[in-house]
């Protein structure tokens, strides 16, 4: 396998071009946050990171254009600096750009859509090295696909973002009984800007976090009391607890019943970024589906009857999230308003058993898999799920007629090329 990071556009060409003499496949490598093999090969490999910089600032339009291989904590200080924010993040902000839009990175809002909906153009260089500006306006089917694209249209290289004016966001955080939650969480969606919530397993607590935009100053914790809750207890202490539940996974539900009955309020006031993104420490591994909003409560009940009834040890929170219904192709949101639930255990943790059956759940509701997570589906099984599959398919076909961009991935989740 060769590794190549290119520094520039005409470099990435030149990469291209050999790869093609060589008859080697491409493939796109970030960060490495996905948990599924998106990028995985043995022929050729491509980094970006050199490709990070801010290209143009337009205030008064509240657009920014940077490079794809920029990672997302530097373009939120970058934006901050200018004044400027996106309107949605997800919670990890250690993705590069190009990672996060390929995969369909997402925050929770049912006003917000997820980070690809932010973008109103992009420039691509596809199989044949040809450098393709796109966007609503100019060869507007590629720009539809291209914005969740799996890597398997051509290569993003510059990303151009609606943004707005930074903004402070007031966050409350808190427990509630699992019922009480799941009964409000309707409303709760519905009368705020963001809400996350997760439900500890082997308990009966909720905690639902509740962000709004405020005009508020800036209201947080000494920098010592944040890295002790959000570090030390958020991360390190949590982390212990998992690796005492992997040793002794009897322990598990006892453990989790524990961690959930110290939860407590939390309240604060900071830029939207800062509320947006938390630091994740601790190993994981994770499963995402995408799912109808209305099918939301249902759908959680039976994986907390999944874990009950096959005695599951589930060492890490479900996480709750949801998004309005948006256009682009594949993004997991496509056409249809949208809850999301991740599963998720440490790493080491036997998973196997939990994530196939929380798919088989997630089939009978015609769950959508997250990109840049793990699952088991096929190509067969997802047409069916998305509404303008095959328009994605031919934009492909046109894009990369040979599969310069494929992998076992893409070979298994979108099908062969032809």
């Amino acid at each position: 396998m060769a590794i190549d990071a290119p520094t520039s556009v005409l470099e990435l060409r030149e990469v291209l071009g050999s790869a093609a003499r060589s008859g080697q496949t491409v493939r796109v490598a970030a960060t490495g946050h996905s948990f599924s093999d998106i990028v995985c090969t043995d022929s050729r490999m491509l980094r970006l990171e050199a490709l990070d910089r801010i290209v143009e600032v337009d205030r008064e339009a509240m657009t920014a254009t940077v490079e794809a291989g920029i990672r997302l904590f530097t373009l939120n200080d970058e934006l901050g600096r200018r004044g400027m924010a996106l309107s949605n993040l997800g919670d990890i902000d250690q993705q590069t750009l190009a990672g996060a839009l390929s995969t369909g990175t997402h925050g929770t809002a049912v006003r917000y859509g997820p980070i690809a909906s932010a973008v109103i153009g992009l420039e691509l260089v596809t199989a044949s090295g040809e450098v393709i500006s796109c966007s609503a306006d100019e060869e507007p089917e590629i720009f539809a696909c291209a914005r969740v694209g799996l890597g398997a249209l051509g290569i993003i290289t510059k990303v151009t973002l609606q943004c707005e004016p930074a903004f402070r966001m007031h966050t409350i955080e808190e427990p509630f009984g699992f019922d009480e939650a799941l009964a409000a969480w309707p409303a709760t969606i519905a009368e705020h800007d963001h809400v996350d919530s997760y439900w500890f397993p082997h308990s009966d607590v909720i905690t639902v976090k509740r962000s709004n935009r405020t005009d508020r100053p800036i209201r947080v914790k000494s920098r010592y009391k944040q890295w002790r809750d959000d570090v030390l207890i958020g991360n390190y202490a949590f982390g212990a607890l998992a690796a005492y539940g992997r040793r002794r996974p009897s322990q598990v539900p006892s453990v989790s019943r524990k961690v959930a009955s110290g939860m407590g309020r939390v309240e604060k006031v900071d830029v939207s970024y800062r509320v947006f993104c938390t630091p994740r420490l601790i190993r994981f591994v994770e499963m995402e589906y995408a799912l109808p909003r209305a099918e939301m409560a249902t759908t959680l009940r039976r994986i907390r009857e999944l874990i009950e009834t096959e005695r599951l040890q589930v060492d890490f929170p479900v996480e709750i999230r949801a998004l309005p219904a948006d256009d682009i192709p594949l993004s997991m949101a496509h056409g249809r308003e949208t809850a999301f639930l991740a599963v998720h255990v440490s790493t080491g943790t036997p998973y196997e058993r939990y994530f196939r059956g929380v798919e088989e759940i997630m089939d009978e509701v015609a769950g959508r898999p997250h990109w840049g997570k793990m699952h088991y589906q096929t190509a067969e099984k997802l047409a069916p799920r998305y509404g303008e599959w095959d328009r994605f398919q031919r934009v492909r076909a046109t894009l990369d007629p040979h599969g310069r961009f494929r992998n076992a991935y893409t070979d298994r989740v979108l099908g062969p090329i032809g």
